[in-house]
Formats: structure tokens, sequence, C-alpha cells
């Protein structure tokens, strides 16, 4: 997803962060906790640790600025990394046309 699609949240709440922060995995942990798994399955569907997981948990409320998932997802919708039923999501280009 291009930068330019993400919206940053004013500082003065604490979790503006921009994508470029996060890592791939990072980004990889926070969709599969908006869909609701808890770590131990993040770790199983991921084939890692819950350690492993649990640690980038972790690193990407301390870079967010999330104090809980809640907040969490709400940044990530903020900042067009997820959407819910359309709402609030980013604008992405339509992919080329294939015939």
């Amino acid at each position: 997803m291009p930068e330019s699609n993400l919206r940053e949240q004013p500082a003065s709440q604490g979790l503006a962060v921009s994508k470029a922060d996060l890592s791939e995995r990072e980004l990889e942990i926070i969709e599969l906790v908006a869909t609701g798994l808890t770590n131990q399955e993040i770790a199983k569907q991921l084939m890692i640790s819950k350690r492993t997981v649990d640690n980038h948990v972790s690193n990407i409320f301390a870079k967010t600025g999330a104090k809980n998932r809640v907040a969490l997802i709400n940044w990530a919708m903020d900042n067009g990394k997820i959407c819910r039923d359309g709402f609030n999501c980013c604008t992405l280009p339509a992919p080329p046309f294939q015939a």
C-alpha cells in the first residue's frame, strides 16, 4: 500500500506512526489481530512461537502507542491498514485489467 494513502492521527493522541515504522511481519500480525485471533492462534497460523508473537505485539503497541488490541485496531483503521465493512477504507488503485 503506498504510504501516501495512510493518514496519521494527531500526535496529541499518541498514536501517530507511519507504516514505514512497522516491519512486514508486524503489519501481518496487525491484520491477524484484527480478525480476532489470539496470540496463540496467530503463532499457529504463522508457524512461529507464541512468545515471538507476544514480542511482536508488544513492539507494535510500543510503536503505535496503542495500549490494547482495541486501540491498535483503531490505529490500523485510522491509518488505512485495515477496513471493516467498507468503513474508513483507504483508496487503492484498481489492479490492471487482465484479458
